[in-house]
């Protein structure tokens, strides 16, 4: 029985081309990715906290959509949270490092 090589892996040698990104490439895409998420999650949090206002204001009669809205800002602050202590952690670890 003849074993044939794997055809799907032919078109490959086109991903040694590929260009790495310089670091002030990589720091600039870091910033805009980083900044893109914070602006997410300040407009996540001030659509809950007008929802909220709406709903003591008496302009919205759907408690339902105020506190899935306000479930969405809480886990969106959580994760936001969570991300800020992986970066402190990875920033010590890499000051313990010896160089």
């Amino acid at each position: 029985m003849a074993v044939e090589g794997i055809s799907g892996l032919a078109g490959t040698s086109g991903l040694t081309n590929i260009k790495q990104a310089t670091p002030a490439q990589a720091q600039s895409s870091f910033t805009e990715s980083l900044k893109s998420a914070i602006d997410s999650l300040n407009e996540t949090q001030q659509a809950s906290d007008k929802m909220t206002q709406d709903l003591a204001a008496g302009k919205i009669d759907n408690l339902h959509d105020v506190m899935i809205a306000s479930q969405k800002a809480s886990v969106a602050l959580d994760a936001a949270v969570q991300v800020q202590k992986k970066a402190i952690d990875a920033y010590t670890e890499m000051m313990r490092m010896s160089m």
